[in-house]
């Protein structure tokens, strides 16, 4: 803590010296929420310049402060505030004002310091300490506090409501007690650190100040204006101004690439690192984004910077304007009161193309890019801005695009744009005018120079559509045979039928989404105009009278592995009579279901001759039950004894018999197991 005092010293000294003031001359945005801040401006001999940061900017401040002394000076230490916490700081003073103290308990925690105090007179000496006393005022007793001084002519009291002024005569006490007051002032503003950046040299020099600090994410937003001429595409860069400082005749670069950024706790003085996660910022707010296309065949035609759809009928013209014609657009869901009031509010494109001019310059920047603001810029603190920064024509073609997950009824009203404008278009909003008629908004993500991309903005009502799923019963294809294994070659197929019935004699420009299912090939049609990573594109000519119909079928080839030994005879039996089998495989299940049988009917042998065993115990019982009732010397137990003597001998010839079946089925299953074992046949 006696540290901050010396900064507080030092700083104090510094200004005395020659206190500089660094304005902001560049500024760099970033699409990953930091912007890079550059200061310059000129110092005299020894001077110093100070900062003010938010606590939570000095991390980044630490990270990546750049500085530079010209014209042959030297950069000396950046001091800044320290971020321990205030009660702490404060304990570290010989005068302890932790707990706010009273006078009475501060001058009691001065005890054996020397004191001048002023009352009617003066009186110097050391104290003893504070205690409180009743007195009696009129009818009333209140408590005073009593100083107690040891003065060369002895013990004094004094009351303290009493004492004027009472003055330290250490000199140092005196000066940690103004500094702990010092840091108790500075502690008032949590909000603002002070950070001092020391130059030393001779004469006049120019200075530079450059650091990273978080900021805004800057933004896109673009507007589309369709016409059958020429399209005009502009695009506003927008831009906040968070900081403490004003930019006055700043130069502004915007960056579109995202290098990694992260927090590190540099500032707070602990010893265990704390790391800092950054949220993910982007998320789908509602409107479609639509993925790229992964074939490398182009499925529509460049023409000029707008791209020109197939012949189609002429779209009528409304009453009080012309029309693109051959393009189907949301004006004819308009209503007649609406057309006339958005016909008020038009604009004419020539007006638009050159009422506001690109006021940036795009450049590649590696991995990312950038827009350059050509003109300075004036944005005064906590203020926004919105600046253009591309002006011209994009490639544009209108279609209508049917997604069953989206809407299951009416398809969209979209576009395929191409990014003719040479310049990489950040993902943002998108306004579209139909021959400067309000037609809606769309949305799309990063655009490369010559990438296209599909966006939509209104529900076209002129279609009404349906999609039905028909699955096809399973066939079996092929068997093989693989050791223990009996593989199954099994084709499933689906055929997903679209059906479109136009509603507005206006013919289209159709774009069927069909989801793609890893594992299913597509057999009709042939090929897809388009994939991305989750969906198949088709591409159809909608006539307004026919309508039209897309019928997308896909198979599906599993291969199922079936313990041989788990299959039952009939389900083999079934299996060959399928025809699908090659004749190998037939006779080896044929062999197979030999060498079962003769299991099979060993195993029904011995079922039999065990079943025999319990029938004779069971008549046993009976027998031994009766003869417990008869005389032994009677004929009818004497016959008895015969009969048990007979099954006695029939149950031992069982009992062989199994076990000669016993060794007899231990070689068949080995047989069996062998022969499936080594199966190994396409």
């Amino acid at each position: 803590m006696l540290r901050f005092c010396v900064l507080l010293i030092t700083l104090g000294c510094a200004l005395a010296l020659w206190a500089a003031e660094l304005p902001v001359t560049e500024v760099v945005l970033f699409s990953s929420g930091v912007g890079y801040v550059q200061r310059t401006g000129t110092v005299k001999g020894t001077a110093t310049v100070q900062l003010t940061f938010k606590p939570a900017q000095v991390n980044d401040l630490l990270k990546s402060l750049v500085l530079l002394d010209m014209d042959g000076g030297q950069v000396g230490a950046v001091t800044y505030g320290a971020k321990d916490p205030l009660v702490k700081t404060l304990q570290a003073f010989a005068v302890n004002l932790t707990d706010n103290p009273t006078l009475g308990q501060l001058l009691d925690r001065l005890r054996g310091v020397s004191v001048e105090v002023t009352t009617t007179a003066k009186l110097t000496g050391k104290i003893l300490g504070v205690e409180t006393k009743k007195k009696e005022v009129g009818e009333k007793v209140i408590e005073v506090e009593m100083l107690n001084l040891l003065t060369d002519d002895g013990l004094h009291s004094l009351r303290l409501d009493q004492a004027s002024s009472i003055r330290l005569l250490d000199e140092r006490l005196n000066k940690e007690l103004q500094d702990a007051l010092q840091v108790l002032a500075t502690g008032l503003d949590n909000q603002r650190k002070p950070v001092v950046v020391n130059f030393s040299g001779t004469g006049e020099r120019h200075v530079l100040v450059g650091y990273l600090t978080e900021a805004p994410l800057w933004k896109t937003s673009y507007r589309l204006v369709l016409d059958e001429k020429q399209n005009v595409f502009q695009g506003w860069a927008i831009v906040e101004n968070t900081s403490d400082a004003d930019w006055k005749n700043v130069h502004l670069e915007l960056v579109s690439g995202r290098p990694i950024s992260f927090i590190e706790d540099l500032y707070t003085p602990l010893y265990v690192s704390r790391p800092v996660y950054q949220p993910e910022l982007f998320s789908s707010l509602g409107p479609v984004n639509y993925d790229a296309n992964l074939l490398k065949d182009a499925t529509f035609e460049e023409n000029g910077s707008t791209m020109a759809a197939p012949a189609m009928s002429p779209m009528p013209k409304p009453a009080g304007g012309a029309g693109p014609a051959g393009l189907a657009g949301p004006r004819a869901e308009l209503s007649d009161h609406f057309s006339n009031r958005a016909a008020s509010l038009a604009f004419r494109n020539d007006d638009l193309r050159t009422s506001v001019a690109s006021a940036a310059e795009a450049k590649n920047l590696g991995e990312a890019f950038s827009y350059a603001i050509k003109e300075p810029v004036n944005l005064p603190r906590q203020q926004s801005a919105l600046l253009p920064i591309i002006t011209g024509g994009i490639g544009a073609w209108k279609v209508s695009i049917y997604n069953p997950r989206i809407h299951a009824k009416f398809p969209l009203y979209g576009l395929r744009i191409k990014n003719t404008t040479g310049a990489h278009l950040m993902g943002g909003p998108l306004t579209i005018y139909d021959s400067s008629v309000y037609a809606g908004d769309a949305i799309f993500e990063d655009l490369q120079r010559g990438e296209e991309r599909l966006v939509s903005y209104a529900v076209d009502l002129g279609v009404s559509c349906e999609c039905k799923t028909e699955p096809a019963p399973q066939e079996i294809l092929a068997f093989k045979l693989a050791k223990h294994f009996l593989v199954i070659s099994r084709k499933y197929r689906q055929t997903t039928r679209y059906t479109f019935k136009v509603k507005d004699e206006k013919n289209r420009v159709f774009i069927v989404e069909h989801s793609y299912q890893n594992g299913w090939k597509l057999v009709a049609p042939e090929k897809a105009d388009e994939r991305t990573d989750s969906l198949y594109r088709f591409r159809i000519l909608l006539n307004a009278k026919d309508g039209g119909s897309l019928a997308v079928v896909e198979e599906r080839i599993v291969e199922e592995e079936t313990g041989i030994a788990n299959i039952n005879a009939p389900a083999l039996l079934g299996y060959i009579q399928t025809g699908k089998m090659s004749d190998k495989v037939k006779v080896a299940l044929q062999h197979v279901l030999e060498l079962q049988a003769a299991l099979y009917d060993s195993q029904q042998q011995q079922a039999k001759r065990e079943a025999e065993i319990r029938d004779i115990s069971n008549e046993q019982g009976r027998l031994r039950q009766t003869m417990a009732q008869l005389d032994r010397t009677s004929d009818l137990y004497k016959r008895y004894t015969t009969k048990l003597d007979q099954q006695e001998t029939r149950i031992e010839t069982l009992q062989g018999e199994i076990k000669v079946l016993q060794v007899k089925m231990d070689t068949q299953r080995k047989e069996l197991d062998d022969y499936i074992a080594g199966l190994d046949i396409g």
